[in-house]
């Protein structure tokens, strides 16, 4: 009788146990998903609390006292009894120790759920990326200054090239003549020099002599007056020495005047020289020209020049892309711009060489990419629709990062800014 109210009790515990394991099943969802990191600590208490109630039951179980058995031989009673009360034991905590081990597991995940969840938000705020980015650099074009016809081209697409070396060649014969053209006129314009510079030593030497004359006709004409106030001399003689006196004079100013034009015609002289010398500069100018340089160490591309081409000045033959100067420009939306700033380390992952590489924010924008189009928006005229606009922000290799120079203009990157310092992991 003891047993059977035992079993009674015993299966009374175990149904209720299993109600509300079937109730707790039944009322939390199958499959949710997970919760934040903040509502991780209130399923973390339940679970604890759901644990300590358990152990109170198992606690409470054990404590209770035995139930009467069921009446039997006395010969076997002892020995049923005791099988009896076992199995039942051992049932109990079979099932309690089960629970124990799913709510202990439960509670592991939820807090390593949570520690991996937190150590992921952190992770997920300590970077700005996009893929919106690819390498620029200068394209540096290539024309002629001058008209004339190519007689030779000694690069192609994808050559590269030296600072200094030459890329085409143009029939220089005609740029030979107007050197030699310029340089006879230079020669006359020195010959005329030379004459003018003589006329104005001759025109000054005439200006002495007639300096000199009119010295000796105006003492002539005082003495002539003392004579013709004494009435030793007629008048007429008078009035002639007075007439050359005044000739003399007029001389003097006559060659003076030609002096001061002699000098002009000297001066005249030298400033041709200087103009047919700037000539001869100028056509020599034009024969280097004839050998069309390049600019910088770079690759060749966009070549259009042919042998026999007639090209005309400006004039774009083809370009050179220099290796040792390029940048990344990434596009970020305006609103990943709220932390970054000068200097923050950059990771650059590049399509080409599927290799990560290592750069700094060197500039901020300072308009939108939409403002520097050919037509910008102007919202005050018709419906705004609010559109998150991106900036391009500059980023720079660190020096030694592409010794190889593998990187071109236009390659696809992806850009990650470190917003904290440096580069993290996620664990």
């Amino acid at each position: 009788m003891d047993t059977d109210r035992f079993d009674q009790a015993t299966g009374n515990i175990v149904a209720q146990e299993q109600r509300s394991s079937d109730h707790d099943s039944a009322v939390r969802p199958k499959s949710s998903p997970p919760k934040e990191p903040w509502n991780v600590s209130e399923k973390i208490r339940e679970l604890l609390s759901e644990l300590e109630r358990l152990r109170a039951q198992q606690s409470a179980l054990q404590r209770a006292p035995q139930p009467n058995a069921p009446k039997i031989d006395d010969d076997d009673a002892p020995y049923e009894q005791t099988d009896s009360l076992h199995r039942g034991d051992a049932t109990v905590r079979s099932r309690v120790s089960r629970r124990a081990r799913s709510l202990t597991i439960a509670l592991f995940a939820a807090a390593l759920l949570c520690v991996a969840g937190l150590r992921l938000w952190n992770y997920m705020q300590s970077y700005e990326w996009t893929d919106d980015a690819e390498i620029d650099g200068h394209l540096d074009p290539i024309s002629t200054r001058i008209n004339g016809t190519v007689v030779g081209v000694k690069v192609e697409n994808t050559y590269h090239v030296k600072r200094g070396q030459t890329l085409v060649y143009l029939d220089p014969r005609d740029y030979q003549v107007a050197i030699e053209n310029a340089a006879a006129d230079l020669a006359e314009a020195q010959q005329g020099v030379k004459a003018a510079q003589q006329n104005y030593a001759l025109s000054v030497a005439n200006l002495a002599a007639a300096v000199a004359t009119n010295a000796k006709a105006q003492l002539d004409v005082a003495r002539y007056r003392e004579l013709f106030n004494q009435q030793v001399i007629a008048r007429e003689r008078y009035d002639e020495i007075i007439k050359v006196g005044k000739v003399d004079a007029a001389a003097v100013n006559s060659n003076r005047a030609a002096v001061v034009a002699a000098a002009r015609m000297t001066g005249q002289a030298e400033a041709a020289v200087e103009a047919a010398q700037a000539s001869l500069d100028q056509a020599k100018l034009n024969l280097s020209y004839t050998h069309i340089l390049a600019p910088a160490d770079g690759v060749v591309g966009d070549k259009t020049v042919q042998v026999g081409q007639r090209v005309q000045p400006g004039e774009q033959l083809l370009t050179v892309v220099p290796l040792n100067d390029i940048w990344i420009t990434a596009d970020f939306r305006e609103t990943q711009l709220r932390r970054m700033h000068r200097g923050q380390p950059v990771t650059v992952h590049v399509d080409t060489t599927g290799r990560d590489y290592k750069g700094y924010v060197e500039g901020l924008p300072g308009a939108t990419g939409e403002l520097y189009s050919l037509l910008p928006p102007e919202n005050a005229t018709g419906n705004y629709v609010k559109v998150v606009q991106r900036l391009p922000v500059r980023i720079r290799l660190y020096s030694g990062e592409d010794p190889d120079h593998r990187l071109r203009p236009g390659m696809s990157v992806e850009s990650t800014v470190w917003l904290d310092g440096g580069p993290r992991s996620l664990w």
